[in-house]
């Protein structure tokens, strides 16, 4: 008998990579995830990268089939432009939403991050906020430009996880701390390697752990907020009975 399905997770992919090889290269909390009844949704990013364009360099294939899709979400160079991405995330909510969480790598954090400051705008959905209840950031960054400075305004309310590398050399320490001071809830999981997710079990059990407390506490705080709700019934209820006796 399969596992019901508590809820859906959104999987943005780093520069460079697409839905697929993400999901091979976070299969460690993927299957985790999966353990506790989450669905993780792997999604393409909206940018087709040119071999060209690739930051390092790739052999030519002799069969056309082999050729990998390396994809983006934006061009990391000078006054780029994230609207198609958020244009992107807005269709794969609509696609396979409602989302319980967010998580991504890199480039994909970074969108993340910005995505978490203004979810139900960005998804269209007014009530949306309410359905987010955290985020994982593997080696996340605050975005340079100045016209995307109003994403971090006001700090993001939401729980987030933020997990990087002390010898990463793509986003440095300063970059990654960066993005936590701009977060209220954050917590911080480093781990000796450099620029990738990391699937050691010490991690992943972390990681779980966390979403668990993070998912127990919202549970928590509806019903504590129901309890208050049918408080304020029950008194509606008896100062309108008073008000019926004559």
């Amino acid at each position: 008998m399969s596992q019901a399905i508590k809820g859906t997770i959104l999987c943005l992919h780093g520069y460079a990579q697409n839905g697929p090889t993400f999901s091979v290269k976070a299969s460690g909390i993927r299957k985790a995830l999966k353990k506790i009844g989450y669905h993780t949704v792997f999604v393409q990013g909206s940018l087709k990268i040119q071999k060209a364009d690739l930051p390092f360099e790739v052999p030519p294939s002799e069969n056309a089939e082999d050729e990998f899709d390396y994809r983006g979400w934006w061009q990391p160079l000078g006054d780029y432009d994230i609207q198609p991405a958020l244009d992107a995330v807005r269709k794969h909510y609509k696609e396979h939403g409602p989302f319980v969480g967010i998580m991504g790598f890199s480039q994909g954090a970074g969108l993340a991050a910005v995505v978490c400051s203004k979810y139900a705008e960005i998804v269209g959905q007014p009530k949306a906020s309410k359905e987010l209840k955290f985020a994982i950031f593997y080696a996340g960054f605050k975005l340079k430009p100045q016209k995307y400075q109003k994403y971090y305004e006001n700090k993001i309310k939401l729980p987030t996880l933020h997990i990087f590398g002390e010898l990463d050399t793509v986003v440095s320490p300063d970059r990654a701390e960066a993005l936590v001071e701009s977060c209220e809830n954050a917590t911080v999981l480093k781990h000796p390697g450099g620029h990738f997710v990391p699937n050691t079990k010490d991690l992943i059990r972390k990681e779980i752990a966390w979403v668990e407390n993070v998912l127990s506490e919202s549970n928590k705080e509806k019903l504590d907020s129901n309890k208050d709700e049918e408080k304020e019934l029950e008194e509606l209820s008896e100062e309108i009975g008073k008000m019926g006796v004559a």
